[in-house]
């Protein structure tokens, strides 16, 4: 008779700062016998040291998983299925996987993706989530996402049509826009956006940054900037 499977959890670790992260969350790491983390090509694995910060996670077993950061879906499908395999052994051995996800595990979250490939696979799954990005940064910039009767929009960096993203009624989010901050930034200008809109990169990490308006900007910024868009009032 074979065994009873582990369970695998993603777990969102928040954007930054350790103390964002909920009492599930430490918990379930704190349980867990293995932790699957992303890995950089530079070998940093920022979700496992947030979490580091807020649980005690000293003799664990750590599977670093890489991932393309690629617009090919068919690329970033054999990641999630590469780190599916890493992890399944695990799985099949009978320990849980915990793994960690910036923000929320349910918002442009890979660990949702490989949470996704696994259970195709049979395996259980289960979601905890975590304090989402666009949220943290509107708390540090004091500002409200929601207004009575308008709507949230969130866009991934690189939305398709920024022009009419930016036309939608209501407040916007634009999430991860540092690589693309110039494009960003011309078109909130032409827009009359500029003005009113903010953005924090590297939100609740020791290098974070505040900009009160999108206007004077630097040449480079992190890949982790998030923008608030007002609505345009137009």
């Amino acid at each position: 008779m074979k065994g009873k499977k582990g369970m695998f959890y993603a777990v969102g670790v928040g954007p930054g700062d350790p103390m964002w992260m909920t009492r599930e969350a430490c918990a379930v790491l704190e349980a867990c016998p293995v932790i699957a983390a992303p890995q950089t090509a530079s070998g940093e694995m920022l979700a496992l040291s947030i979490a580091q910060g807020a649980a005690e996670l000293g003799g664990k077993t750590v599977l670093p998983l890489s991932f393309a950061m690629s617009r090919d879906a068919a690329v970033r499908a054999a990641g999630y299925a590469h780190a599916a395999e890493a992890i399944a052994p695990e799985l099949d051995a009978g320990r849980d996987v915990a793994m960690v996800n910036l923000g929320d595990v349910s918002i442009y979250a890979t660990a949702y993706y490989v949470l996704d490939e696994l259970r195709r696979r049979g395996y259980d799954t289960r979601m905890v989530p975590g304090v989402a990005s666009f949220s943290a940064v509107a708390a540090a910039l004091g500002r409200s996402l929601t207004e009575m009767e308008l709507p949230l929009h969130i866009y991934p960096a690189g939305a398709s049509d920024l022009d009419a993203a930016l036309a939608q009624p209501g407040t916007k989010v634009l999430m991860k826009s540092g690589k693309a901050i110039g494009e960003t930034a011309a078109a909130l200008s032409r827009h009359g956006l500029a003005e009113d809109s903010a953005m924090v990169a590297d939100c609740g990490l020791p290098t974070q940054q505040v900009f009160e308006t999108m206007t004077g900007l630097p040449e480079k910024i992190s890949y982790f900037a998030t923008v608030i868009v007002p609505d345009s009032k137009e």
